[in-house]
């Protein structure tokens, strides 16, 4: 695993951020021991070398973090509780007060989402660490198979509905559909089966919940957007994060299009 840290990062922008941050927290503490200890100020001395090594220190132990939780997780720059511990923990060994965690956010390096933090430099240099990566060509090769299938899922549509009897086929409102709205229902289905790589449906894996909800989708989404939804599922579809049936795919399926029409 190779790791790419750039070379003159302390030259970066968001290094002197960090620099700074560190800077005025250490500044106010050491007012904060002077007026305690009744000395003058300034009497605790310069802060600036021990600010320089502390954001070095920091800087290069976020990026070890980060390269190992790549692989672990599948996204690269994402930082979780654990990371978190593992820093603040590296912080306080070398005297650092608080965390490092919200200095690292202060300081502009680090960026809060919903579930951690996120390092946008690293994930931008650093994404082959992904254990799901895959190249410009790997991707485009994926990308093209599901091009390649149309024909094929279109045919198993047609033969997968014939197991199942044409009462089966209901919308949400309990109103029958036609042989077109049932074919393209079934082509939701075995699309996204595929793209997640799932083995051929039997009967009794088919709910009349499960096509009505294909059925909703597909007229709710346009067609060009069903395509590069299938596309971009079937790149990401060993990542944790990714549902594994069709089922969980088509519950969460507003806010999976908006996810992957944002990488298209």
């Amino acid at each position: 695993m190779t790791l790419n840290l750039p070379l003159d990062f302390e030259r970066l922008p968001e290094f002197w951020q960090l620099k700074e941050t560190l800077r005025t927290s250490a500044l106010e503490l050491a007012a904060k021991d002077e007026a305690k200890a009744g000395v003058p100020a300034g009497m605790f001395g310069p802060v600036e070398e021990l600010v320089e090594d502390t954001a070095a220190l920091l800087w290069v132990r976020l990026w070890i973090v980060l390269g190992y939780l790549a692989r672990s997780t599948n996204r690269p720059g994402w930082l979780n509780a654990a990371g978190e511990r593992q820093l603040n923990h590296a912080y306080r060994r070398v005297g650092g007060d608080g965390s490092a965690v919200n200095i690292l956010t202060m300081g502009t390096v680090l960026r809060k989402v919903e579930d951690g933090w996120v390092c946008d430099l690293f994930a931008a240099t650093n994404a082959e660490l992904a254990g799901n990566f895959l190249t410009k060509e790997e991707r485009g090769n994926r990308r093209s198979l599901v091009g390649r299938c149309k024909n094929v899922i279109g045919h198993d549509a047609k033969a997968q509905a014939e197991l199942l009897p044409k009462d089966f086929f209901r919308k949400r409102d309990g109103v029958l559909m036609n042989e077109k709205e049932v074919d393209r229902s079934m082509i939701v289905i075995i699309s996204i089966d595929r793209a997640l790589k799932l083995r051929q449906r039997h009967r009794g894996t088919y709910t009349q919940g499960l096509v009505a909800d294909a059925f909703f989708i597909q007229e709710a989404t346009p067609q060009e957007d069903l395509v590069e939804f299938y596309k971009w599922l079937s790149e990401v579809h060993d990542h944790p994060a990714t549902p594994k049936s069709a089922e969980e795919v088509l519950l969460d399926f507003d806010r999976l299009l908006k996810v992957s029409l944002q990488h298209g």
